[in-house]
């Protein structure tokens, strides 16, 4: 009996020491995002998430600073006191130094002057 509880122990202990080896967390650090961004509005709308946590951080003066691992997704928003404006942001993996530039308006590609042209002249 006192076996089977022995070998039991140590395959319960050999079992947490394999699964924190394996299963390691990443590293948390903090990350400073700086936002260059083309928007018709000021850099303090913004907001940078972290996908995995949820946090929120404001950009002040285009710099946010948020906690984060390597394998975390950030993203930028729009400051959560905008609420009812909707927002697709860039979408980046963590680094301890990273630099976004988030464009509000699509670059016009020749397929949309061609459809407006097509719109323009037709004699429909």
């Amino acid at each position: 009996m006192f076996k089977l509880t022995f070998a039991t122990a140590a395959l319960v202990v050999v079992g947490i020491q394999y699964s924190t080896i394996l299963y390691k967390e990443s590293p948390k650090f903090i990350a400073r995002v700086t936002l260059e961004e083309t928007c018709d509005m000021e850099t303090k709308s913004f907001s940078i998430q972290n996908l995995g946590t949820g946090e929120i951080k404001p950009f002040s003066h285009g710099v946010a600073f948020i906690r984060a691992s390597d394998s975390d997704k950030l993203k930028v928003v729009l400051n959560p006191k905008y609420s009812q404006v909707r927002f697709d942001g860039v979408e980046v993996l963590a680094q301890k130094l990273l630099k976004i530039s988030q464009a509000c308006i699509e670059p016009t590609s020749l397929d949309s002057i061609f459809d407006s042209f097509n719109e323009t002249f037709s004699t429909d």
